[in-house]
């Protein structure tokens, strides 16, 4: 029987998006048109620089407006939280899919984006998928998710049987990479994009420093508010946020792999609080 050969383009997968399976599929040229369905818009908008003075002081509705590239299980239900308490002080944050990467938004679109200690980002994101995100959402898992946490119960018992040339290591590896939040690195987002020196953001937001860098935001914005004037989330649920007192500590052996399997990240988040410094926030 003659093998049918069909040639065409890549679309991503038809599963739900991470988090909300309500939000829409993200595709190459949806950035565009998600923050800017007006084709003017759009136009307008690449006239605009990401410099935050700029930013600041262009007086057009369009440089009211910025991106917020939503890396999965970086705070960002809380950070869209406090963003969406802007619009009365004429800025609009546009949250993208968990799809979007920096090389698909319009050039020169202001943005910014939150980071993780990795090893808290996949402990996080462990028990995130295995509760299959509820009490606020609801994603089943896909049969390789499934597979995953068949075989580990615990964020602990995948970290610590990762490098072993065992079956147990075997299955792993192909756990950690079947599950949504997991299979990622932040520095993932950021694919063939220069981001600090080419692309630079308005501002980074550190996860474990929320309050702190997201005031800097605001003020890099030329807003005269901090986050003591806006509402935080404060129910687990309205924040997508859980607590996970009874899981298994990290023991020290699944610290030290998670440290060399997510070796790129630690560098990234290393480059990203450099900068910051370097632009005079806080290390």
């Amino acid at each position: 029987m003659a093998l049918q050969i069909i040639v065409g383009s890549i679309v991503p997968s038809r599963m739900p998006p991470y988090g909300n399976a309500a939000q829409p599929k993200f595709r190459h040229d949806d950035c565009a048109a998600i923050l800017y369905p007006d084709r003017k818009a759009v136009r307008r908008q690449s006239m605009i620089s990401s410099n935050p003075s700029q930013l600041a002081t262009a007086g057009s509705k369009s440089a009211s407006e910025l991106a917020f590239l939503h890396i999965g299980k970086n705070a960002g239900t809380q950070i869209m939280f406090l963003a969406q308490q802007l619009k009365p002080h004429g800025v609009t944050v546009h949250q993208l899919p968990h799809d979007a990467k920096l090389c698909r938004l319009p050039e020169k679109l202001p943005y910014f984006f939150s980071i993780r200690n990795p090893i808290s980002r996949f402990k996080s994101g462990f028990y995130s998928r295995k509760r299959k995100g509820q009490p606020r959402l609801y994603v089943e898992w896909s049969k390789h998710e499934a597979f995953a946490f068949q075989n580990f119960e615990h964020a602990n018992d995948l970290a610590e049987a990762l490098f072993r040339t065992d079956a147990l290591g075997r299955m792993a590896t192909q756990a950690i990479q079947s599950i949504r939040h997991t299979s990622m690195q932040q520095i993932d987002w950021f694919e063939r994009v220069a981001v600090l020196d080419l692309r630079p953001p308005v501002w980074i937001i550190r996860q474990e420093k929320l309050e702190e860098d997201f005031n800097t935001l605001l003020g890099r914005m030329g807003l005269p508010i901090t986050c003591g004037d806006l509402k935080l989330a404060t129910d687990s649920m309205a924040a997508h946020a859980n607590d996970y007192g009874t899981a298994p500590e990290l023991s020290p052996g699944a610290r030290d792999n998670l440290s060399r399997w997510y070796a790129r990240d630690f560098v990234f988040y290393d480059l990203c609080v450099d900068w910051m410094a370097r632009q005079g926030g806080r290390p």
